[in-house]
């Protein structure tokens, strides 16, 4: 577990980046920085190409489930050409409260179809209506269903990717270390998302909607993790909920290979949530790959930051799923 962040700390690093202090996150950052803007300065020939738009099928509002009388949709962006293609498994943000399938990253990953990836975007329920672990179910369920529809969707069901931002970085996260056993998948992209509970309600100061404050009595929690959690203020019964809805806390060896990525300036979901499940994921052998986005806050990037975020997800993707 890393050290917990106080405000003391600040006085050490003068200029250093609101809540990421910890020596363990300056080691990685200098190590994976120079990846990070190399690629950020790089030109990237899939996105100048575009993606055409004869080159995909396109199925919106497909109901994947109804649990408890809720519909849940997706939309599907699907290769026209036989397959079986990987697919991209989309998971929106919005802080657990909000979003929807309709905010799919379309810049992000449409490039991807050059790389023959088809891609599905999917809702989920909302919080506080519907607490943990309703999202990461319903996320296991537009698995199981796309698992299930494999071949009239010309979809390869060994090389689902599940990606997601923020709110959807969290879900993504946890449901690649703990899904069901038949809902296999060959890779996570978690985006700026939280992953170790525990280290973020211990946070001082406490990052939250873009600014630090003082951590508040009950811990640091946001608006958006109290209504998935069911609890605005954290007490010792409620830890044991925190552990369970924590990433870290279900890392194994054979987990699928982690892309990470999130801006090391990120005043919503601190940088060091990332550096936690790296650590984690690295201690007990299983693969991740970390990228700081250097300078970066909670997904308002660049364009060049962007462009290079793009061009490392197309070369992590084509290695760890599509090959060489």
């Amino acid at each position: 577990m890393m050290t917990k962040m106080n405000a003391r700390a600040w006085a050490k690093f003068p200029g250093a980046v609101a809540c990421f202090v910890n020596l363990a996150a300056w080691d990685l950052l200098l190590r994976y920085s120079i990846l990070s803007l190399t690629a950020a300065f790089a030109v990237m020939a899939l996105a100048a190409s575009g993606v055409a738009g004869n080159d995909l099928e396109i199925r919106r509002d497909v109901e994947f489930a109804r649990p408890s009388g809720v519909s849940l949709k997706l939309d599907a962006y699907l290769h026209k050409s036989a397959g079986p293609h990987p697919a991209i498994v989309f998971v929106h943000g919005g802080g657990f409260v909000a979003g929807d399938k309709a905010d799919y990253s379309h810049d992000l990953f449409d490039p991807l179809v050059d790389a023959a990836f088809s891609s599905f975007s999917v809702n989920y329920r909302l919080a506080p209506t519907h607490p943990f672990p309703a999202p990461t179910d319903d996320v296991e369920s537009a698995i199981a269903w796309i698992k299930q529809n494999a071949v009239p969707l010309r979809i390869d069901p060994a090389r689902l990717v599940l990606a997601g931002p923020s709110a959807g970085g969290l879900l993504v996260s946890y449901v690649g270390a703990r899904h069901r056993a038949e809902n296999s998948i060959a890779a996570v992209v978690s985006m700026f998302g939280e992953h170790d509970l525990l280290l973020r309600v211990s946070e001082d100061p406490c990052c939250v909607d873009g600014r630090a404050i003082a951590r508040p009595k009950g811990g640091c929690i946001s608006g958006g993790l109290a209504a998935l959690l069911g609890f605005a203020e954290v007490t010792p019964a409620r830890e044991a909920r925190l552990k369970e809805a924590s990433a870290v806390t279900h890392v194994h060896q054979d987990m699928p290979p982690y892309l990470l990525i999130h801006g090391t300036r990120d005043f919503g979901v601190p940088f060091e949530q990332s550096v936690s499940m790296h650590e984690a994921m690295r201690t007990v052998g299983a693969d991740v790959t970390l990228l700081p986005v250097v300078g970066g806050g909670h997904g308002n990037w660049s364009k060049s930051q962007w462009d290079g975020v793009r061009r490392v997800l197309t070369d992590w993707l084509t290695h760890r799923v599509t090959g060489p």
